[in-house]
């Protein structure tokens, strides 16, 4: 492999006469945040006397008047991006220093296609150019303030692009209000940015060779995601076979989007749990390379974006149409219960609407049980989720029986419910809605009060700060206050204002509140006459009873 490895500065990277340094068409759009903003200008400001290293930047170069920047699109275009504000600051401070900037951003008299030394990706191509690359005179120039005048499509496509030129632009402008002379701060930044970062440029000759330094980059400990890792390694592949790198690039763009802001590492590690037992996120890559092997590229990749948009909507709910599917789902999402998500991949393509929706169902209420309550292995219960997606994986509708057995026989006995149930504290509040509103809406199944827990809070009967009279009450059993406040049998629910209300008043007071309330499982607390450990024990066990019932795998 013939790999040129130099140590270089923005000068001589953007200093070649006539070269244009290219995004590629598959790599995803300009997405750094202000964090990476900050710190970028931060590293520059905070070492203006000294030079900094900005990393590697990888280069695909089989047009060597066109290398393609395979890794470093976000560095450069951030840096760009702020030697061209410096240059828009000289065209008000000091004209005649434009042209020094701009000839580094600008090919003379070349051809329309290879006019600038930086082309950024397609999806920001028209921003960056427009209002971005053209010298501040240039009648292409387009003005600032009309950014905001581009379509809804555009603007979000370059939201980062756009935030990041306002922020940097706005710590220039402070930082020049500060300087005693700014067109002599502008100069030192300027050749801070031109000499003083370096950077280790790797020049590979062909694509292929390009991603086998992403997988080196990777073993020696860089930043790079087994989503990354993967993206790179099927673009590789696509480039060995002569398949179209760009069209598997926009196929790759469309799983990110399927997924709705879902990690995609925790998506490619659920997929492959449909089919291996165990997988590790240190060897999602490794065990996608085998995937790929055994199935090709077009398999894979047309599989993928499937079960990608079964998994965007596990992370929004809102998509699904089926209303039962849906209710699932949002309990789901509101137990933070991902671990069954290889067995629902599975299941989301081979069973029709109601199958599904008992089906996850099934899988909501064996993590409640064996997670949530019992805190069994974890590992023991990806283990059963995957015998259930690898049953429907392998034989489909007809595996349904089998995936519902599987997740039968691990759910813990009624007996081991109720015994951890009896013993549960106050732990997350998303737990504690989550419980109060399977339990009311069982006990209210027409009117489901609490089909969200949003407009009313936890209340605890026994409060948490003690009065004196809450003192005498408890009496001999007031050492073990603390023991049992946030015991759930001393927990219910109630609207925002009846709980201001309740406070910290003694339990007689609050009985009028609790007949008032809508909620059922607060109203049945006025048939107690006193509160205190007694009665939480009492309650508590009757809830665990209750509790066993509604989340039974029936």
């Amino acid at each position: 492999m013939n790999i040129k490895v130099d140590q270089t500065n923005l000068k001589k990277l953007l200093g070649v006469p006539d070269r244009q340094l290219t995004i590629p068409p598959y790599q995803r759009p300009y997405a750094w945040e202000s964090e990476q903003i900050d710190e970028l200008w931060h590293d520059i400001t905070d070492t203006l006397d000294s030079s900094h290293f900005m990393g590697s930047v990888v280069l695909c170069s089989p047009d060597e008047q066109r290398p393609e920047v395979i890794d470093g699109q976000q560095r450069l275009t951030s840096i760009v991006l702020l030697l061209a504000l410096i240059r828009d600051q000289y065209q008000a401070l000091k004209p005649e220093l434009v042209g020094r900037v701009q000839m580094f951003l600008e090919n003379s008299y070349a051809a329309p296609d290879m006019r600038f030394k930086f082309r950024s990706g397609n999806s920001n191509l028209r921003v960056f150019t427009d209002f971005v690359l053209h010298a501040p005179d240039s009648p292409s120039r387009r003005n600032w303030a009309s950014v905001a005048e581009l379509d809804s499509h555009e603007l979000n496509r370059n939201r980062n692009l756009i935030d990041n030129r306002e922020r940097l632009a706005g710590y220039l402008t402070k930082h020049l209000e500060l300087a005693h002379n700014p067109v002599q701060e502008l100069e030192c930044l300027e050749h801070k940015i031109m000499t003083g970062l370096q950077f280790v440029v790797i020049d590979v000759p062909d694509i292929a060779n390009a991603f086998i330094i992403f997988e080196t980059l990777n073993d020696r400990g860089l930043a790079l995601s087994a989503g990354d890792l993967l993206k790179n390694h099927l673009l590789a592949a696509a480039a060995k076979v002569n398949e179209s790198v760009e069209t598997l690039a926009e196929d790759w763009d469309t799983i990110i989007n399927n997924l709705e802001g879902g990690d995609i590492t925790r998506f490619l590690r659920h997929y492959l749990l449909t089919s291996y037992a165990k997988v590790q996120k240190d060897d999602v890559f490794t065990l996608f390379k085998k995937e790929l092997t055994s199935h090709g590229i077009k398999k894979l990749i047309k599989d993928l974006k499937q079960m990608s948009r079964f998994y965007g909507q596990f992370v929004k709910p809102e998509l699904v149409s089926n209303a039962g599917v849906r209710e699932v789902y949002q309990n789901l999402n509101t137990l933070r219960a991902t671990m069954c998500y290889s067995a629902l991949l599975a299941a989301s393509p081979v069973l029709k609407a109601d199958q599904l929706r008992d089906f996850a169902r099934l899988c909501e209420v064996l993590t409640f049980r064996y997670s949530t309550i019992c805190s069994k292995d974890s590992k023991e219960l990806e283990r059963v989720y995957h015998n259930a997606a690898k049953a429907l994986a392998t034989r489909g509708e007809e595996g349904l029986n089998d995936a519902i057995q599987t997740l039968q026989a691990a759910s813990p006995t009624s007996e081991e419910f109720r015994i951890a149930f009896q013993h549960q504290t106050m732990g997350r509040h998303y737990i504690v809605n989550y419980i109060f509103r399977g339990l009311e809406n069982y006990l209210e199944p027409e009117e489901k009060t609490l089909q969200n827990t949003q407009r009313v809070h936890i209340e605890h009967i026994m409060p948490q700060t003690l009065s004196s009279e809450w003192r005498d009450e408890l009496g001999d059993d007031l050492e073990q206050h603390e023991l049992y406040v946030n015991r759930w049998g001393n927990l219910t629910l109630l609207g925002g204002k009846l709980n201001i209300s309740a406070s910290n008043r003694v339990f007689k007071e609050k009985i009028d509140l609790y007949k008032g309330s809508k909620i059922k499982l607060t109203r049945k607390l006025p048939k107690h006459a006193a509160w205190g450990i007694k009665q939480i024990e009492q309650r508590q066990k009757a809830l665990a009873k209750v509790a066993d019932y509604v989340w039974k795998l029936h």
